[in-house]
C-alpha cells in the first residue's frame, strides 16, 4: 500500500536519498562511470532540494509506503502556463509497482487543476526506452527538440517530450 502526497521542507533529505540512489541505478548502463560520478553526489543533491523544494514555483510530490518512508517523488515547475517535469525517480525495488504512475498522475491533475498549465514537457535521455515508453502511455511526444553533449567519446542525447493538457 502506497499514498501519494505534497512534499514539504522536512522531505529535503529523503527526496536527495533517492534521486542519488535512482539516479545512479537508472543510468548504470546508460551513461559512462565517470560522467555519472561527476554529475551525482549525495552532497550536491542535498543543496539542490534545499533550494529547490521551497520555491513556490516548484510543485513535488512523493510517494510513502505503509510505514511513511518515502519511496520515490516526482517534481515540476511552472512557466507562464507551460509546465516541465524535471525528475520523477524511484528506490529500485520499488519499480513497476504503479508507484511512477500514481506520482504521474498526481502531477498530471496538480498542474492541469491547480496551476493552470496548457502543456507539460519533460527531458528524458535517448537511450532510456523504458523511460520513453512510461512516458508515452500518458500521452507524452516527442516534439523533435533534443539536447546533445559529448563527454569524453560519449554522445549524451536528451529528446523531448510534450504533452498538452
Amino acid at each position: 500500500m502506497f499514498f501519494i502526497r505534497k512534499a514539504n521542507q522536512s522531505d529535503v533529505s529523503d527526496i536527495a536519498h533517492i534521486h542519488f540512489d535512482s539516479w545512479n541505478a537508472t543510468y548504470s548502463n546508460l551513461l559512462p562511470k565517470t560522467y555519472r560520478d561527476k554529475e551525482n553526489s549525495l552532497s550536491q543533491k542535498l543543496e539542490m532540494w534545499q533550494k529547490v523544494l521551497p520555491r513556490a514555483d516548484v510543485n513535488t510530490w512523493i510517494a510513502c509506503d505503509d510505514k511513511n518512508a518515502t519511496v520515490g517523488f516526482i517534481s515540476y515547475f511552472k512557466k507562464d502556463h507551460k509546465c516541465e517535469i524535471t525528475t520523477l525517480y524511484l528506490l529500485p525495488q520499488y519499480q513497476n509497482l504503479g508507484i511512477g504512475t500514481q506520482l504521474m498522475n498526481s502531477a498530471l491533475i496538480d498542474a492541469s487543476q491547480c496551476n493552470s498549465c496548457s502543456s507539460l514537457f519533460l527531458w528524458v535521455l535517448k537511450t532510456n526506452l523504458s523511460a520513453i515508453s512510461f512516458y508515452e502511455k500518458f500521452g507524452f511526444e516527442s516534439d523533435g527538440q533534443y539536447d546533445e553533449e559529448l563527454y569524453e567519446d560519449a554522445k549524451i542525447i536528451d529528446i523531448r517530450m510534450v504533452k498538452s493538457l
